[in-house]
């Protein structure tokens, strides 16, 4: 049985799951990320590079001790992790710690560190997300993906890329930044070091893998539709707006600003500011309302990321061929997924 694994990457853990084809949970595991502390003055977590490559692959390791030995034929890993950066020189080697600012500050965090950094301008050779720098010490790839970049705001309107223009007004060279994929892309498999400190056998695949917050969307309930999704952590909301075929022209509500989904193909419009103290949906469904968008369902934020994680890769593979079905399982009793399964491979 194929089995799909999930890692979100935070400052106090690392949690892994995986899924099989019939989104049965089949195993789970959680690792401690040491060492981390917050920033005099600034408000950013920091967490050293060595603790956060160490924290993600034991959980790995861990989950795949726990796998049935049914389940341990592996197609791929999902990333997920919070908005954030980390700088690399020329042979790869941290020049900072991983930075995790609040929510929307990446740009100004990177600008504030450099002016305090100068002399270690120069010697800059790669700048990663969190999550993307575990890949790329897991594979060697370089790799981001579109909803890391937009949470940066630095997702090039209508384009797969970097916002080469803003790059270029904040003096940050554009030769820093990795190519930007789907969320549900095949980016790179796990090299020899990457498998030895996995535990993950077989060079699995990664896949470009998403934010935290969307990955939870992701194994919520359908992030396709016009919903309303309300964190239940009291973050700031997020609406699903659809496919983006279907919208030549997305209008922009003032205070939000507007982001490719995990799910490919399909658009959000993100609210930058959490919704104020006593407020409601009914607030947030009038903001959309002016920009022309209709509310068909509100959902409250309560999956965790690392099955969002574990569902991109799912898709990724081609071995889950559409969000339709994966919604649809995602809709079914657990029995019922199971029998569905059995039926899909019968015909395959």
């Amino acid at each position: 049985m194929t089995s799909f694994i999930g890692l979100d990457l935070q400052p106090e853990r690392a949690s892994t799951a995986a899924l099989e084809r019939d989104l049965s949970i089949v195993a789970r595991s959680t690792a401690a990320v040491a060492g981390g502390y917050e920033e005099t003055g600034s408000g950013v977590r920091c967490v050293p590079a060595a603790e956060w490559i160490r924290a993600g692959g034991f959980a790995l390791q861990e989950l795949y001790g726990e796998l049935p030995l049914k389940s341990r034929k592996l197609w791929g890993v999902g990333l997920s992790g919070p908005d954030g950066w980390i700088a690399l020189d020329s042979e790869f080697e941290p020049l900072c710690d991983v930075r995790l600012p609040p929510a929307g500050g990446l740009l100004d965090d990177l600008d504030s560190w450099l002016e305090r950094n100068t002399r270690l301008r120069a010697r800059i050779s790669l700048v990663l997300s969190p999550k993307d720098l575990f890949r790329f010490m897991m594979s060697g790839a370089m790799a981001a993906d579109t909803t890391s970049v937009c949470a940066a705001g630095l997702l090039a309107a209508g384009k797969r890329d970097w916002d080469r223009k803003r790059l270029e007004e904040a003096d940050l060279p554009t030769r820093w930044f990795p190519p930007v994929f789907q969320s549900s892309a095949a980016t790179s498999r796990l090299h020899q070091e990457g498998m030895r400190q996995s535990g993950l056998p077989g060079s699995p695949w990664l896949v470009a893998g998403s934010t935290s917050r969307l990955a939870s969307m992701v194994a919520s309930a359908d992030l396709r539709s016009q919903k309303l999704w309300l964190p239940a952590d009291e973050g700031p909301p997020v609406y699903a707006i659809g496919a983006a075929r279907d919208i030549s022209d997305p209008v922009i509500p003032p205070g939000y600003r507007l982001s490719e989904s995990p799910i490919d193909g399909h658009l959000l419009l993100l609210r930058k500011l959490p919704c104020p103290p006593g407020s409601g949906s009914g607030e947030i469904q009038a903001e959309l309302a002016s920009g022309g968008y209709e509310v068909s369902g509100v959902e409250t934020l309560r999956a965790d990321a690392e099955l969002g994680a574990a569902a991109l890769a799912a898709i990724g593979s081609g071995i889950m061929k559409s969000w339709d079905r994966y919604y649809a399982l995602l809709a079914e009793p657990p029995t019922a997924a199971a029998a569905g399964q059995e039926e899909d491979g019968a015909g395959e």
